[in-house]
């Protein structure tokens, strides 16, 4: 069959001949000119193990590796496989796919450390539970490579074919092509930041919830960047490193198209403009973190030192499930702790020794945390009024007998308080008929506050259970679902655990004082879960405690990716925390962010037994963040931002 040609006219306003598809060996040749500088498609296992790197490129970024600035490079891989000339919807959906897989299975490789505690193969656990989740999670990834290589790309027109103009003629159409680029490029970078926000978002809620390692996370380093959370929130800082990335590529492809055409470099005003906004923000964070430094608040009079103590016993899941809970367990808690106290005096001993010109004050711990289910029995409530039942054998035990008490006699005669122990506790929801137990309905993972005098106990109930440990989604629906995971595991899906509900603060009094501080309750990942713990916020003097048990994954990265996701809670609502971990990273941190005291081996490793020990700067009269008021706000800007992009960017043409 003859073939026949098209006439298209080119960006320089003459006319040349452009053979049909059917001439055509590759279709990239179709969508741009001779003298588009972007690559023809590379075999798609090159592209593959591009993306495929970028992603494992990324995942660097985030603890253990925590090279938290190959964040502003770690897209551009990506980005040079989705804007070569003719890649197609599935193929731009693919590569960002296979990005997420490269990110997300060294970054949440620690997850298979499940399969160790219940005895499973790794290559069945893997086969049928990690690589299926993360390739679940890419998903989100491969819609933003979608949009990216689509919808949201930029125009990257083809550049002027001009050589046989004057120079004067070329430097004004190279001109007029340089603003159409850069017009191009800030809708990209808008639309796409704005995107990877709302894919975030997407991650973080839902049956598959999982906010872990966002982008806004790893901009952690220096403290500066990350302030701007308290307005924003977490998830809407993954904005500044993705617009930031698509701006540095359109830059350097302008800029060096541009020298190529006519000899010199145009100035890449987007990348000048970025500069200057993170300069901005660099310097406006630096300011909010100096103003919420603990060093800087506790120098005001409306902040009150408040000495506590996390213990943690590093004791992995496998031991949890091989050697029962019993009294024994809650013996090893208190003399841990008794001792933590004998510590902390010699070692401020020590350092009015060391320091004889300085007048030291021995301040003992007055609020102490033990991590998620360290007591050995469950306290008891009835399931249709949630009131809590008497439990004389137990609760006699630790309120009245010789351990608990002791153990307070103790730290009074080293100079301490009757201190507040706060401590992880299953509570049993029992049915009752006559008075008598007829049926068990549920337990609730929940923290107990347990004061120094006779004042009653109080608790809170884990609300956001851990998909794949606490229940299994759509198990309640589909039954098979729930029997296969109870086969491979040998245990019932998450053990009759139930989500708990409110909202309200547990006011708990500070032991010496007549002050009350209000406790925002986070119980296991609750602290990685924003839109939650900011519902509990009030103004006034509050503290967020967390009580963790990341045995499950023994000695793994997790805590350390846990612990910096709780860094950013502190920062949304400008709160200190102190959190316990049976293992994992046992630490206080302050509302900049900053790790006041950390167990830690001298190697920087968090996987030891022992105690954590902070002075927290609580702000008797501290408001209520932007963030803590309108929550998630600025991801509904970006969704707007999005559609705006997508309507501009169709009205200039891009399909």
């Amino acid at each position: 069959m003859q073939s026949f040609f098209v006439a298209r006219q080119d960006f320089s306003g003459q006319n040349e001949r452009m053979p049909n598809r059917a001439e055509q060996p590759d279709a990239c040749a179709v969508r741009s000119g001779p003298a588009d500088s972007r690559p023809t498609c590379r075999a798609w296992w090159k592209d593959c193990l591009i993306a495929l790197g970028g992603g494992v490129l990324m995942a660097f970024a985030f603890p253990p590796y925590d090279i938290g600035n190959l964040v502003w490079v770690a897209l551009l891989p990506l980005l040079s496989v989705l804007w070569q000339r003719g890649i197609t919807r599935k193929r731009a959906f693919g590569m960002g796919w296979i990005y997420g897989m490269g990110w997300y299975c060294v970054s949440f490789w620690w997850i298979h450390e499940v399969g160790y505690v219940f005895g499973i193969p790794q290559v069945i656990f893997m086969a049928v539970a990690f690589l299926p989740l993360m390739a679940l999670y890419s998903c989100l990834p491969g819609l933003w490579g979608l949009a990216a290589g689509s919808w949201l790309r930029p125009q990257l027109a083809p550049a002027p074919v001009d050589h046989e103009a004057p120079l004067p003629e070329r430097k004004k159409r190279w001109a007029a092509w340089a603003r159409a680029d850069l017009h191009a490029t800030l809708r990209s970078a808008i639309g796409l930041g704005a995107l990877w926000v709302c894919i975030e978002w997407l991650r973080a809620h839902g049956t598959l919830g999982f906010s872990w390692n966002s982008l806004g996370t790893a901009l952690y380093g220096g403290l500066s960047l990350v302030q701007w959370a308290e307005f924003v929130g977490t998830c809407a800082l993954s904005f500044i490193p993705v617009a930031m990335s698509v701006i540095i590529w359109c830059a350097v492809r302008r800029t060096t198209m541009h020298f190529k055409g006519v000899g010199v470099g145009c100035r890449p005003w987007d990348f000048y403009g970025g500069v200057v906004a993170l300069f901005v923000l660099f310097s406006g964070g630096l300011m909010l973190a100096r103003l919420y430094a603990p060093a800087t608040m506790l120098r005001r009079s409306e902040v009150f030192p408040l000495p506590v103590m996390a213990v943690q016993i590093n004791k992995d899941q496998t031991e949890h499930i091989s050697t029962p809970r019993s009294v024994s367990q809650y013996r090893v808690y208190l003399n841990a702790t008794v001792e933590a106290f004998n510590e902390i005096a010699r070692e401020t001993m020590r350092d009015a020794q060391r320091h004889e010109d300085v007048g030291l004050t021995l301040q003992l711990p007055v609020w102490v945390v033990w991590p998620e289910s360290a007591l050995p029995f469950p306290f008891l409530r009835r399931a249709d009024t949630l009131q809590r039942l008497p439990d004389r054998i137990n609760e006699q035990y630790l309120l009245t007998g010789d351990a608990l008490p002791l153990a307070r006699q103790r730290v009074r005669e080293m100079g301490g308080q009757d201190f507040v122990l706060f401590t992880g506790v299953d509570e049993a929801l029992l049915r009752l008929k006559a008075g008598q137990i007829v049926s068990a309905e549920g337990i609730f993972n929940s923290m107990a506050v347990i004061p120094g005098g006779t004042e009653s106990i109080r608790s809170a109930s884990k609300q956001h259970l851990m998909p794949f440990g606490e229940y299994i989604p759509l198990a309640q629906d589909i039954k098979w679902i729930g029997e296969a995971y109870s086969r491979i595991t040998g245990t019932q899906v998450g053990d009759g655990i139930i989500p708990g509900s409110g909202s309200e603060p547990l006011p708990t009094l500070v032991p010496g004082t007549q002050l009350t501080i209000g406790v925002i309750p986070a119980i296991c990942y609750e602290d990685t879960v924003g839109d939650l713990l900011r519902l509990f916020a009030r103004p006034g003097p509050q503290v967020i405690v967390n009580v963790s048990n990341d045995g499950w994954f023994r000695f793994s990265s997790c805590g350390v990716q846990q612990a910096r996701a709780a860094a950013m809670r502190c920062i949304e609502l400008r709160r200190p925390m102190v959190r316990s971990a049976n293992m994992g990273l046992c630490c206080s941190i302050a509302p900049n962010g900053a790790v006041i005291h950390a167990l830690r081996k001298a190697d920087g490793t968090p996987h030891l037994p022992g105690y954590s020990y902070a002075v927290l700067p609580v702000d008797t009269r501290a408001k209520r963040t932007l963030y803590a008021i309108w929550g998630d706000w600025a991801v509904a800007l970006s969704l707007a931002l999005v559609l705006i992009c997508c309507i501009a960017a169709r009205r200039a043409g891009v399909k």
